[in-house]
């Protein structure tokens, strides 16, 4: 798809696309900068004024932009990022190894050019849900039989806003993002959502029965609070 990037003093990049078969101009909003799709037979310019019209409407919604993936980042609690130019690599690629998160790239690219920082990301995201599958089965289990619960089946997501869910029929999902935390919070999710295959709501009962299995619980919720799912972690240290 034939595309054209653009500065716009105030909102920064913004990346004209001619899609074919569009009749009509749109615009996106994408923490790495505005994007906007034309008909293949419209001239760049015209993309470039629609966005200059929506300025103000671009400046007040605009998603905050991520932070950029760095080498020597920790990706999840045993790997590392490891980011290495190669004149012998024409096209981006990655490998997850047992201690690092590799990314090999083209020179003429730097740290920060949008495909390495992708490549870079779907990899990180591979070796996260690996280490989840890894690290947090074993421990969900321990959890189980210690407290006496029982679950019918566990699988690993990508979610962008919940670390984890439990359905009626006992099936928990658990964020892939979550191994990244240190342990207490770790465990707290994991017990929050075993409570929830006995409880499934979050009326005083619930709280009632995590306090069983966790004093205090209520203020885990509250710590929770600090961190978001993301690849990106915040400055808290994660053990």
């Amino acid at each position: 798809m034939p595309s054209k990037d653009f500065d716009i003093e105030g909102i920064g990049k913004v990346t004209v696309y001619k899609r074919r078969g569009s009749r009509s101009l749109r615009l996106t909003l994408a923490p790495a900068g505005v994007r906007v799709s034309i008909p293949t037979w419209t001239p760049y310019v015209t993309g470039l004024n629609f966005a200059k019209s929506k300025q103000p409407w671009i400046i007040a919604n605009m998603p905050p932009q991520a932070a950029l993936l760095e080498n020597g980042q920790a990706i999840g609690k045993t790997r590392r990022l490891t980011l290495v130019p190669d004149a012998d690599t024409p096209k981006t690629k990655t490998s997850v190894r047992t201690n690092e998160v590799v990314v090999w790239f083209n020179p003429r690219m730097s740290n920060s050019d949008a495909s390495v920082q992708q490549a870079a990301e779907q990899a990180g995201y591979r070796a996260l849900k690996s280490e989840s599958v890894q690290l947090l089965t074993p421990r969900l289990n321990q959890l189980a039989a210690q407290y006496g619960f029982q679950y019918h089946s566990l699988n690993f997501k990508r979610m962008k806003s919940r670390w984890g869910s439990c359905d009626h029929r006992q099936n928990i999902v658990l964020n892939i993002f979550l191994v990244q935390l240190n342990w207490e919070c770790i465990d707290y999710v994991l017990l929050h959502e075993l409570t929830h295959t006995q409880v499934l709501h979050h009326g005083p009962d619930f709280w009632e029965a995590m306090n069983r299995v966790l004093p205090g619980a209520r203020n885990f919720k509250r710590t929770m609070r600090a961190y978001q799912p993301a690849l990106q972690t915040n400055s808290r240290s994660y053990d």
